[in-house]
């Protein structure tokens, strides 16, 4: 029997931008775990999609994209 996709998108390669494109304009949430590690998930309005992303030195390495924010929760290392 094949495995279930889960239906996140995850990036195959990590890259990192300088800035959130300008298309993902909508409210966003920063979260921040015990360690002091720190996410952005951003939101695209026009294409109804949220974007967790790492931020790192010199800007935010993307991680995946949902299309709700609360598939994206658990994929932040909350530091449990």
């Amino acid at each position: 029997m094949p495995k279930k996709d889960s239906g996140v998108t995850k990036e195959k390669t990590s890259k990192i931008v300088k800035k959130i494109s300008a298309s993902e304009c909508g409210t966003g949430v920063l979260c921040t775990t015990r360690s002091g590690k720190q996410y952005q998930i951003s939101q695209n309005p026009e294409k109804k999609k949220h974007t967790l992303w790492r931020i790192v030195d010199g800007g935010y390495e993307k991680i995946a994209t949902e299309d709700s924010p609360y598939d994206l929760y658990p994929l932040i290392d909350w530091d449990k």
